[in-house]
């Protein structure tokens, strides 16, 4: 991967770091920076593997370009990267905001990071004077768990290897709590920093080879709420959670009830908002989607581990008026298309935790399957024959013994024209039940119809799935102002649950498609 600086990168001849790491742990070296930023440096150790530099990168800029209380809020319950640090033309690691003394306790006769674990298990002789808080301080720290997470899931961050040693709680009121690793987040649908390790029995049984997803995420949520609140480490969906005395019987009923939904395949686990509702005593509305076709289990290498007890390292939009601006191309209007895909298989199954050291394996590399795709049109389309009905068969007279077969009348043949043309990808798209569900629900996407929306999805799938905006205003026949509120409303439409299928990036000048993604949410579910 060719190295590509960035305005906010530090070298690290630049920085003054105290002689001794704080600490170590299977990707990287932590060390104090001195001075008055309260930074720390953690340094990626060569056996972590190649470091995504572009993905780094976009961490930092979203620490740095976000403004809104709620993003502040986030920032300050994450050890989130600050700044890339380089050297010799490579990223080395990255500068982060050492963890607040809050999250520190006395474990061991020495100050320690207080991790989720010391939640999940009856104290022993080395953390027996940690505080402990009663029913309703779990209760309280698993919904700000919640709430954390759901508010990354709605900037589009996916954890993964949400687990009881990343999550810190303070042990005190009033309760907060704070993130490690966040260079292990990354985008729905895009690559991470580096490939990305598990924790043992924190694995999710459905997760695709292609890596963590917001699902993903959901199971592993479910897990840290179940045992948070009945002090069991292995608890998991499909049991039933002893749940410790005291809860409310309203929050009893709903937890039980999100629980068991949760070990359900991708696609219908309760979402984290769900949970924060369920938690806070509210009443919730289930979120139901179309269960996800389910990949077979494979017998192939478990998926990495790291142990515990080791060093830590929108305002409505008002349309033209009529004849103001040319009406698109109107495609034609047929059924989606079947489309072969490639099975991925899930991890493995469980694996126990060990009791020594702090071991981190490169994940398998992903097996992402793709589809095909030939022009009709100009526009792409999936492979596979449209579902048509078939034409009449031409009967075939009997013949007597030792004539010869006739051949019956050639039929006419239909010219391919738009009306026998596959459906196109967009389509597909507006066809589908997801779509038909996003429409129902986004507040703001009236404002751009279905064959604008499944031209626009055409005219960007057809390329790199990149434009400017003044090229597709100029498509449009409008103005750049006006095409740049349209690109929001179709984010209304095509962002399923916060993620990022269509972006606007380079301050409102670039629009990006992740076709994958797109295919992903919207077209996946409707397979038969």
């Amino acid at each position: 991967m060719a190295f590509t600086p960035h305005p906010l990168d530090r070298h690290r001849a630049t920085l003054p770091l105290e002689s001794d790491p704080l600490d170590k742990g299977g990707q990287g070296v932590v060390t104090r920076v001195l001075g008055p930023e309260n930074l720390v440096y953690k340094e990626y150790m060569p056996q972590a593997g190649q470091v995504n530099g572009a993905a780094l990168a976009e961490l930092v800029e979203f620490g740095h370009r976000q403004t809104a209380a709620e993003v502040r809020t986030l920032l300050h319950q994450c050890a989130w990267p600050v700044a890339r640090v380089v050297h010799g033309g490579q990223v080395t690691g990255f500068l982060m905001p050492h963890v607040p003394k809050d999250f520190y306790g006395t474990i061991g006769g020495k100050p320690k990071l207080v991790e989720l674990q010391y939640l999940l298990y009856e104290p022993n002789w080395a953390w027996q004077d940690l505080h402990q808080p009663d029913i309703d301080g779990r209760l309280e720290i698993a919904t700000l768990a919640a709430k954390l997470i759901d508010l990354l899931h709605t900037y589009g961050w996916i954890v993964g290897d949400l687990s009881f040693r990343n999550l810190l709680w303070r042990p005190g009121q009033p309760y907060k709590v704070f993130m490690l690793d966040c260079d292990g987040l990354r985008r729905h649908g895009a690559e991470p920093v580096l490939r990305q390790a598990h924790t043992p029995d924190w694995n999710d049984p459905y997760q695709p080879s292609s890596g963590p997803e917001l699902d993903t995420d959901r199971y592993k949520l479910a897990l840290l709420i179940g045992r948070v609140l009945s002090r069991t480490a292995s608890v998991r969906p499909g049991d039933e959670p002893a749940l410790l005395p005291g809860l409310p019987d309203h929050v009893v009923t709903a937890v039980r009830e999100l629980f068991t939904r949760a070990q359900g395949p991708r696609g219908t686990r309760p979402i984290a908002g769900e949970w924060v509702l369920a938690l806070l005593g509210r009443k919730r509305i289930a979120v139901t989607r179309p269960p996800r076709s389910q990949p077979s289990v494979h017998s192939g290498p478990a998926a990495p581990i790291h142990l515990p007890g080791a060093g830590r390292i929108s305002v409505p939009v008002s349309r033209p008026a009529p004849g103001s601006r040319p009406s698109l191309p109107q495609p034609p209007s047929l059924p989606p298309t079947e489309r072969s895909r490639t099975p991925v298989p899930p991890l493995s199954g469980p694996t126990a935790p060990a009791r020594d050291g702090n071991r981190r394996q490169p994940a398998p590399q992903p097996q992402v399957s793709r589809l095909g795709g030939q022009a009709v049109c100009n526009l792409p389309v999936a492979q596979g024959p449209a579902r048509s009905q078939p034409a009449p068969a031409v009967p075939t007279p009997a013949l007597e013994p030792g004539t010869a077969a006739t051949p019956p009348p050639a039929q006419p043949t239909a010219p391919l024209t738009a009306a026998t043309a596959l459906p196109t990808l967009g389509q597909r798209v507006i066809a589908s039940d997801t779509y038909a569900e996003q429409r129902r629900l986004a507040p703001r996407g009236g404002v751009v119809d279905d064959d604008e929306v499944a031209h626009l999805i055409d005219h960007l799938a057809a390329g790199t799935g990149r434009d400017s905006v003044a090229n597709i205003a100029a498509l449009l026949a409008d103005t750049a102002d006006r095409t740049v509120l349209l690109m929001r409303a179709l984010k209304n439409l095509l962002n399923v649950e916060q993620t990022d299928v269509i972006m606007l990036k380079d301050g409102d000048r670039t629009v990006e498609l992740n076709v994958r993604l797109l295919e992903e949410q919207f077209l996946e579910e409707d397979e038969p």
